[in-house]
């Protein structure tokens, strides 16, 4: 038992090391938490030697900068061929997942970064250069503030060799103003499970295991550790000893991928696998891999290690002595790299998927649970000595396909980013038509359980029609391939997909539209967006477009401040309404006046926004 409780540490230092990376579930702050932009991002600036600065952001907790929107440039150029460097940044950054706009890099906590002033002339020596820093942020819970821009004085000197940062270097004042920026960046991966939180991607990881416990290349690992288990003197193999060998194995089994998903996780954000990621060619060509590894689980042909070595592995195995804590152990570390050239067309997959994470905690506990789903059966069979070992037979090959089918699934998924929406739809048609037709939705009805399976089929088949109507006529929803139709029938009671806003820029207009509603005695609701907010473009999408939300704001007049352009109007505007930036929905009675009490900072989605019309 001491040594399963070492090899149980031992996991647990692997991925110790990324400790800092795990993420933080402290929950969402609420729409009165909010900080000023200057609480939320602190700046600090130093000299750090002949005509550098270096910068950090002191990041408030709940909060994140995206790194593509921080940038420097010069006010002015004091001499011809002076340049600034881009800004070189010292501090490790994380991946966010957007909805909207994919994955986004973002800083937490602290960023550091350095500058430059190169090429510059003798003549320009002594001259104070006003460099321009520009920075961008988001709460966790949904509030985007407005780009922002520091101006920071720098004293120039001929350019000389460069120079080491300063330990003792002078504080610089920054004078902090907003300025306006765009986005438009690509989507990129997110991953298959991208999207969900850290705990279910180990859930999924877990029963995926599980998954691949029963596909014809591991199931041979049954009869190897039931034969483990049974070479043990019977006299001394009791329930506890079986069940001790069978977690020893399931261990050395789960550390292997453990310490193979650390290493994915951490090399592949310092080779910044997700900023390539992003491109279409790459997505397509991702796409075309998970194609291909469907159809080596379909049995067009094999992915497996050369012969060579993999005899090699076999008889190293084979040297092994059942029965012995360590022996078991090594044992299972052997056989997950024996079996995992056989397991690579759903396991490359997964390692595609920690990769674009950049999380080498992620990636480690992530196969860990793989690893232990995998186990799971295994530690089953190995306490029972093999006696609930069930056959091999053509539902093991079962398993394969539904692998096969997923496989696909993730293929037109990274496609259907690329491609037009109702071609992504036939897709997805396609993919569950033939599904169905391969579960025998066309074939005569059986007895007992195959009743079940034809019944499912047929509903999968019948749903893949529905998806290929929905892409002749244009749609690109899978979950209302008919909106087409359903939207013409509506259309007499329901004229509006989405809430309708008459679209404001000023204070002028602004105060033009709710005057206007009080000469005709009508409520108004205010909805403050931008283009560059990425909450904005989730509610645009969400809570917007939800049917009971289009009816409760029906009556009233809809008003949406646009600050894309986020002139500086604009953000004095934003200052006398007390708003650090947008989502932000403001409530009016018919008098004109505003109802505090129902004001939204922030995210909001359709049953919140309900509860305020509501009120």
């Amino acid at each position: 038992m001491r040594f399963l409780l070492t090899m149980m540490l031992l996991l647990g230092l692997q991925i110790l090391p990324a400790q800092a990376e795990v993420p933080d579930f402290s929950g969402i702050a609420s729409e009165e938490e909010f900080l000023p932009v200057d609480q939320a991002f602190r700046l600090e600036a130093v000299a750090a030697g002949e005509n550098r600065l270096s910068l950090r952001w002191v990041i408030a907790p709940g909060y994140a900068l995206y790194k593509s929107r921080m940038s420097a440039s010069m006010a002015q150029v004091p001499a011809e061929g002076m340049r600034l460097s881009g800004l070189q940044f010292l501090s490790p950054s994380t991946f966010k997942n957007d909805p909207s706009f994919g994955r986004m890099e973002v800083f937490h906590d602290d960023a550091r970064a350095v500058l430059e002033a190169q090429n510059v002339p003798a003549l320009a020596a002594g001259k104070t250069l006003s460099v321009l820093v520009s920075y961008q942020g988001c709460a966790d819970a949904g509030l985007c503030y407005p780009p922002q821009t520091a101006t920071l004085p720098l004293t120039l000197a001929a350019s000389a060799a460069t120079n080491p940062i300063s330990a003792s270097a002078t504080p610089v004042t920054a004078v902090t103003t907003p300025i306006p920026t765009s986005l438009n960046e690509a989507e990129g991966i997110t991953g298959f499970l991208g999207h969900a939180s850290f705990p279910l991607v180990l859930l999924t990881f877990f029963v995926l295991g599980l998954g691949l416990t029963f596909t014809p290349c591991v199931f041979p690992m049954m009869p190897i550790l039931s034969g483990l288990v049974a070479g043990e003197d019977r006299a001394l193999l009791t329930v506890g000893r079986a069940f001790r060998l069978s977690l020893a194995y399931v261990l050395g089994m789960a550390s292997t991928y453990a310490f193979v998903g650390t290493l994915v996780g951490y090399f592949g954000a310092r080779a910044n696998i997700q900023l390539w990621l992003q491109t279409p060619a790459v997505l397509v060509g991702f796409a075309l891999v998970f194609v291909a590894l469907s159809l080596s689980m379909f049995g067009f042909y094999e992915i497996q290690m050369p012969a060579i070595l993999r005899d090699r592995m076999d008889e190293m195995a084979r040297r092994q002595k059942g029965g012995r804590m360590t022996a078991v152990f090594i044992m299972g570390v052997l056989s997950a790299l024996v079996v995992s050239p056989c397991v690579s067309a759903p396991l490359a997959g997964t390692l595609v998927y920690i990769s674009s994470t950049g999380n080498a905690v992620l990636g480690g506990l992530a196969l860990l649970s793989l690893g232990l789903g995998m186990g799971a059966p295994l530690i089953l069979i190995g306490t029972t000595g093999g006696r609930l070992l069930p056959r091999a037979g053509n539902w093991m090959l079962a398993v394969k396909g539904v692998f096969g089918v997923g496989m696909l699934a993730v293929a037109i998924w990274l496609v259907a980013r690329v491609i037009p929406g109702p071609l992504a739809l036939l897709l997805w048609a396609l993919l569950i038509g033939v599904s169905a037709v391969s579960m025998g939705a066309l074939e005569p009805a059986a007895a007992g359980i195959g009743r079940f399976w034809k019944g499912l089929a047929a509903l999968m088949l019948l749903y893949a029609i529905l998806l290929m109507i929905g892409a002749a006529t244009g749609q690109d929803d899978p979950r209302r391939p008919l909106a087409a139709f359903t939207s013409s029938a509506m259309a007499a009671t329901a004229p509006m997909t989405e809430v309708q806003f008459v679209s404001v820029r000023t204070e002028a207009e602004l105060q033009a539209q709710l005057a206007a509603a009080v000469s005709a005695g009508e409520q108004t609701v205010v909805d403050v967006y931008a283009d560059w907010c990425v909450a904005c473009q989730d509610m645009a999408r969400t809570t917007f477009r939800d049917l009971a939300v289009i009816n409760a704001m029906a009556p009233l007049r809809r008003v949406q401040l646009d600050l894309s352009n986020n002139t500086p109007a604009q953000r004095d505007l934003l200052q006398r309404l007390k708003l650090y930036g947008p989502p932000a929905m403001l409530f009016y009675d018919s008098n004109g006046d505003e109802r505090q009490t129902l004001r939204v900072q922030g995210e909001v989605n359709a049953i919140t926004l309900l509860k305020k019309l509501q009120g």
